[in-house]
């Protein structure tokens, strides 16, 4: 019981924090710029695969509840504003961190950055064309696919990368901890 409250708690921590950094951000054309995806990066990092993909699921899923957790509110109707694909993209990308992680004996900065920028690419290819998709269909307001990719890619990639760094130093430092957590969770479950 011990372990399944433990991490029932870090996999509503790391959805806890995702939406803190929903509300650290700068505000840029049609899509802002947030530290959500710092918070996605150690998602998978420190949690794995699954528990960092559950994180994001529970946070996706609480704001389609209509808890405003999203850079910009929260409902069932998100899924219509034009960068839910950015939200998409958390969940796999998360999930395809942790596996990168996972299958790494010892991990050092530079596979932790590794898999956050695979983890970028991710967000960035789901998010971007779910812009370009919106954009063009249900929100009637044609765009070309260089206006979106500026948008979506250039205003915000140096930063996003920058994270991606600053996200692999974080996980070097405290992925030791979650290792040790996650084994003692398994041997009190044994």
């Amino acid at each position: 019981m011990q372990n399944r409250t433990l991490s029932l708690t870090v996999i509503s921590l790391f959805a806890s924090l995702t939406s803190i950094g929903a509300f650290i951000k700068i505000p840029l054309p049609v899509i802002p710029f947030t530290l959500q995806i710092l918070f996605v990066f150690l998602a998978g990092n420190l949690l794995g695969s699954k528990k960092g993909m559950m994180s994001q699921l529970l946070y996706v899923g609480i704001g389609l509840i209509g808890i405003p957790v999203f850079a910009s509110g929260g409902g069932p109707e998100y899924v219509l504003k034009p960068t839910f694909g950015y939200l998409i993209g958390f969940i796999i990308a998360a999930f395809v961190i942790g596996s990168i992680v996972e299958k790494t004996k010892k991990p050092k900065l530079k596979h932790f950055i590794f898999a956050n920028v695979i983890g970028l690419v991710i967000v960035y290819i789901l998010g971007i064309t779910y812009v370009y998709i919106s954009l063009n269909t249900w929100l009637d307001s044609p765009v070309s696919i260089e206006k979106v990719l500026m948008m979506g890619l250039v205003y915000s990639i140096g930063q996003d990368l920058l994270l991606a760094v600053f996200g692999g130093i974080l996980a070097v430092r405290l992925h030791s901890h979650f290792v040790k957590a996650r084994e003692n969770e398994k041997k009190v479950a044994a």
